[in-house]
């Protein structure tokens, strides 16, 4: 899943971000997504502190941990700066063309040094920069940008689309399976993405494919989904699963914990929602004031 939802997950946060949303410049932009995003974002960092610690004592608290926060919080700050490099493009005409060609050496960079598992993440190359998916998927975004404004002035072929989608997958399950570097994959794997980004954004958004009610309401819920999901992962494998099971676990066990999780994980959001002041600062929920007449 990680091969092609982050980066479509990237490219549909970019293409929802509209010109007109920095109307007021990029610090009108930050004073809207303070409520909405960011202290949600701090609440969750918090949150999941004694995590990134390991259940130590705040005395191991190191710079390294605002710059690598808990697994997941990597996605806030992506997406804010890719937002500011959508409004680079509006305010001081960076040519998007740039942006899209730095992005994506900066993507294909990442897939051949950073996604090695084998390599500490103390030990990879620019390591003070922080998280490196931070980085990673800001091409995917700009596209989508691009996309949605029609910045990107490029006519499609669904037919071209699809063969390329098909043809670079086969590609990919070939090189995989023949266990081939990371330098013949990334390629595929960039035109694979590149294509999937495309049928969503261009040949299935307009037609309103995607308007059920399930999609809808995670749409509606996405940011408690987004942060809270692996509290309640984490707390079933901590807390309920000993540490034999989970080496043990099978793809049954794995599903049945993937149910448990969206379950517990809607539940606690219907709870949160239940409080004004954990829908607004736990879920980034803003209500508005009534005017008292």
């Amino acid at each position: 899943l990680y091969f092609f939802h982050m980066p479509l997950f990237m490219a549909i946060s970019g293409f929802l971000v509209k010109i007109s949303t920095f109307g007021d410049g990029y610090s009108g932009y930050l004073k809207r997504m303070w409520g909405r995003l960011i202290i949600p974002w701090i609440i969750a960092w918090l949150i999941f502190l004694p995590f990134r610690l390991n259940f130590g004592s705040l005395n191991q608290l190191h710079f390294i941990d605002l710059v690598y926060p808990y697994y997941h919080l990597w996605y806030i700050p992506s997406f804010l700066l890719g937002s500011f490099l959508c409004y680079s493009i509006l305010r001081w005409h960076i040519p998007y063309k740039l942006l899209l060609a730095i992005t994506a050496i900066i993507s294909i960079g990442w897939y051949l040094v950073y996604r090695d598992p084998n390599t500490p993440v103390e030990k990879l190359p620019l390591y003070w920069l922080g998280d490196k998916r931070i980085f990673s998927y800001l091409f995917f975004f700009i596209l989508g940008f691009t996309i949605r404004n029609k910045i990107l002035p490029l006519k499609f072929n669904l037919n071209w689309i699809l063969g390329l989608l098909f043809v670079s997958f086969g590609f990919i399950a070939i090189l995989i399976y023949f266990k081939q570097t990371n330098l013949a994959i990334v390629w595929p794997y960039m035109l694979f993405n590149i294509a999937l980004v495309v049928f969503v954004l261009i040949f299935i958004a307009p037609n309103n494919w995607l308007q059920q009610k399930v999609l809808l309401f995670i749409n509606t819920n996405s940011l408690g989904i987004y942060l809270y999901h692996p509290l309640i992962q984490l707390s079933i494998y901590n807390f309920v699963l000993n540490d034999r099971y989970q080496q043990k676990i099978t793809n049954l066990g794995a599903m049945g914990v993937f149910i448990a999780v969206l379950v517990l994980t809607v539940g606690l959001i219907w709870l949160l929602k239940q409080w004004k002041v954990t829908d607004q600062y736990l879920l980034g929920n803003i209500h508005k004031q009534s005017n008292a007449k």
